[in-house]
């Protein structure tokens, strides 16, 4: 075995503990840097106990991420009132904020069509109301229900930098009003209909999403008939609040479809998609009732023909 004089063996346990240092250096760093870092922005640093108030949920990712599945928990200081998704970069909804009384999670989930790699992207937007006078109003994660996956078809989770909030709560403190005015529309969409053996035994469903970049989006309704009409006539009651995907009444595809997206400022677009196997004239009710009609009138003009030549006839 060589042995090495004392010098010698000092220098090279010098030099195995600096390469093991910048190993374990570089490595530490690699992982920091290709996490996604989770945070929110309050509208204010401090809070009052009266009004309502706002915190955006935004990302930083390192790595192009395209899954999101989240749960936040929220202290029994705070309440939410309403969420806006309306500027979050998630474009597709797999689940919509949902949050559960009991457990304290606000839960939603999501995909970023072509992923998404960059610093201070919004998720969410998240209104509250202080439920005490004084304390500390938190908003962090649920690391369990927590996941982001990377944009690759692997299913690989990211790894995560969860940053909580903790805002104190004063009592007189009046919060600052963000008041944002919504005279547009939701975005123009296209719906489809489709259908799949595993799903909905086959049926035929509507497919539809858009977004609305200032309110948010309140919801979708939706009118099947066979007529066309003019959309801003038809009838409030007829229209049937709906989620994406929608099984459709008419399966035979002969109506036109009518879908309404309406955003939290109550502004409205609405899509039509035409019948695909339009009705045939004589598969059309208003065609044999003006038939009926006119056979009956002109029975009723022959009669009446008849029964003054009769009398004409008898004087």
């Amino acid at each position: 075995m060589t042995e090495f004089s004392k010098p010698k063996r000092i220098i090279l346990n010098f030099s195995l503990s600096f390469y093991i240092f910048i190993f374990s250096f570089l490595i530490f760093t690699v992982r920091v840097a290709e996490a996604a870092r989770l945070y929110f922005e309050p509208q204010e640093q401090v809070i009052g106990e009266k009004d309502e108030f706002s915190a955006v949920l935004n990302i930083d990712a390192e790595e192009p991420v395209n899954a999101i599945s989240l749960a936040i928990f929220v202290s029994e200081e705070l309440t939410p009132i309403d969420t806006n998704d309306g500027s979050s970069i998630i474009n597709l909804w797999l689940e919509k904020p949902h949050f559960d009384e009991a457990s304290r999670l606000l839960t939603f989930s999501g995909i970023i069509p072509g992923g998404f790699k960059g610093e201070g992207a919004p998720l969410l937007i998240v209104k509250l109301k202080a439920e005490k006078e004084i304390g500390i109003g938190v908003l962090s994660f649920n690391k369990e229900k927590t996941k982001i996956y990377l944009n690759t078809p692997y299913g690989i989770e990211d790894e995560l930098e969860l940053e909580e909030m903790r805002l104190p709560i004063i009592k007189g403190k009046e919060n600052i009003i963000i008041e944002s005015q919504d005279n547009e529309p939701p975005e123009t969409f296209k719906p489809e209909i489709t259908r799949d053996p595993m799903l909905f035994e086959n049926k035929w469903s509507l497919v539809f999403t858009t977004q609305d970049k200032i309110s948010g989006m309140a919801g979708y309704f939706v009118h099947e008939t066979t007529r066309k009409i003019d959309e801003t006539r038809i009838d409030t009651n007829k229209w049937i609040k709906v989620e994406s995907p929608y099984i459709l009444k008419d399966q035979g595809l002969k109506s036109w479809i009518y879908i309404k997206a309406i955003d939290k400022a109550g502004n409205e677009r609405i899509e039509i998609l035409l019948p695909k196997y339009p009705l045939r004239w004589y598969e059309r009710y208003e065609i044999w009732v003006i038939i009926i009609l006119g056979v009956a009138f002109i029975f009723y003009i022959m009669k009446k023909v008849l029964r003054k030549r009769h009398s004409q006839t008898k004087t």
